[in-house]
């Protein structure tokens, strides 16, 4: 799915009106009637048992809420009540305009303004319409709009906004200051990045992307950067075996992970990475791996002592780090990697940090590196604080300094290479536990080897990562017992379900 940013949206709407002749008037006009649908058909017939609030700002976002008014004044609803909070010097043109139908059509429109006594009586409303602004507000909602926000949320019915949450960044999905806290989302054209990372998904409620007409050449047109992969890519890049395979077509993962008192990280790599398909995974590391063999019987293993495994042929993909240390060793195999020209691999946990402290940047493009925003702030030189308010931007820097693609793990995780973004829209706080980011290493590994592409093999693994912290908690357990090992274990029912179950 294509996603559109505010300065995006902007050149959306330029373009269908200078190029296709598509008036804003016409847009509002296709994107009230069409929300007004959606409303209608969601929430009836409870809208048809008490008053409908329509709640307006002074920009176009508050025209989206007029047209709506009118269109649901047409089809019957009489109980209905538009507030406007717009001072008259930020009234849009498009806004005024709406007002004049709508005052014109009977509306009862009450100015908070003139009456702020009466913001009370959108207490009780049986839905409220928020309108009162759209994507391009740039400020920190404070005084009467504050106010305005408190009440609508403090109210006990459902809430829905046009285009956006009222107060929320679009871009970036952080909240600063009053935000409205919508049940419902009736976004127009393209989802916007904001919805789906940071606090978001906390505000926008069920999503719903109405086409209010922008031609296709114009969405065509638009150069998004930003992207979210979902259930359908997952399934669309997960290969069915066919029964005539056999190991040898489904790659060889070399893993190289653990030390003594963290073998455990290796042992959830490789199993992980058999259970994503991987033909063969070979663990290598510094010492022998002995204390968990038992725990990965599947697994061949060698000690890492000369140069014969780097030059040995028959590894389609390297995952180096979990568990691994920081050290000498690990910069040496790092840059011997480079050196050898390994085409596919993925870099993690200590590898993350020996990159940082020996300075091995830049690393191959076709690679990609997973930090979490811990790791990524030692290698951006920016505070973790810093990187939650912009995950986007922060990846981006991410993968412009190490040189490879780079997977922002976190709530949502964001997959970034040159200027382009991809949100994993899955996962929850569950993940929030030692091991499962080596669970997810085995997981981009096992798919690399089996010959797919950096973006495809770990956008698909963490996907459906954050799909089994999901799956975790909608069966009805406890985000907190999740474990690593819960992951590995739940991977083979959730494969077969992603895969459609059938062998060919």
């Amino acid at each position: 799915m294509r996603l559109a940013t505010t300065q995006q949206s902007r050149e959306l709407d330029e373009i269908s009106q200078k190029v296709y002749g598509l008036s804003g008037e016409i847009l509002m006009e296709s994107a009230g009637a069409l929300a007004t649908k959606e409303i209608n058909q969601s929430f009836f017939p409870e809208l048809s048992r008490g008053t409908l609030g329509i709640v307006c700002g002074p920009g176009n976002n508050g025209g989206d809420g007029l047209v709506v008014a009118r269109h649901m004044h047409s089809m019957g609803y009489r109980d209905l009540l538009v507030f406007v909070l717009a001072p008259k010097e930020q009234h849009s043109s498009l806004f005024e305009l709406q007002l004049q139908r709508a005052e014109k059509q009977g509306l009862k429109i009450i100015d908070l303004i003139d009456s702020p006594e009466k913001l009370e009586q959108i207490r009780s409303c049986e839905l409220v319409v928020d309108a009162v602004f759209g994507i391009g507000l740039s400020r920190k909602v404070e005084g009467p709009f504050q106010k305005l926000f408190d009440t609508i949320n403090s109210t006990n019915a459902p809430i829905v906004s046009l285009d956006t949450p009222s107060g929320l960044n679009c871009d970036h999905g952080v909240v600063d200051g009053a935000v409205i806290k919508a049940d419902m989302t009736i976004t127009f054209g393209l989802a916007k990045p904001g919805f789906f990372v940071a606090d978001g998904p906390e505000f926008v409620g069920k999503l719903r992307i109405l086409p209010i007409g922008f031609p296709y050449e114009a969405l065509r047109g638009v150069a998004t950067t930003h992207f979210l992969f979902n259930e359908k890519l997952a399934r669309r890049y997960l290969r069915v075996r066919k029964n005539t395979t056999n190991k040898s077509d489904f790659g060889h993962l070399l893993l190289v992970a653990g030390k003594p008192g963290m073998w455990g990280a290796g042992a959830l790599s490789a199993l992980s990475a058999y259970r994503m398909g991987v033909g063969y995974v070979t663990w290598a590391s510094f010492q022998a791996p002995v204390e968990c063999l038992q725990e990965a019987p599947e697994v061949l293993t060698i000690q890492i002592n000369d140069d014969q495994v780097w030059l040995d042929k028959k590894f389609t993909a390297m995952a180096v780090g979990p568990g691994l240390g920081v050290s000498q060793e690990t910069a040496d195999l790092i840059n011997k990697m480079k050196k050898e020209n390994v085409e596919a691999a993925v870099i993690d946990a200590d590898a993350i940090t020996t990159c940082v402290q020996y300075n091995l940047f830049p690393l191959p493009k076709s690679w990609v590196m997973t930090p979490h925003a811990g790791e990524l702030s030692r290698i951006i030189k920016k505070e973790v604080r810093a990187i939650e308010k912009n995950r986007f931007q922060a990846a981006l820097k991410g993968s412009e300094i190490s040189g490879c693609h780079v997977l922002l793990k976190g709530f949502r995780s964001i997959l970034a290479y040159e200027d382009r973004c991809m949100v994993i829209h899955s996962g929850n706080s569950a993940l929030a536990k030692a091991g499962t980011g080596d669970v997810l290493t085995g997981m981009i590994g096992s798919l690399l080897a089996q010959g797919h592409d950096v973006t495809q093999a770990t956008a698909t693994a963490a996907y459906i990562h954050g799909r089994m912290a999901d799956e975790w908690v909608r069966i009805g357990n406890d985000k907190s017992s999740l474990t690593a090992s819960d992951l590995k274990d739940h991977l083979p029912n959730l494969m077969a379900r992603l895969a459609g179950g059938s062998l060919i």
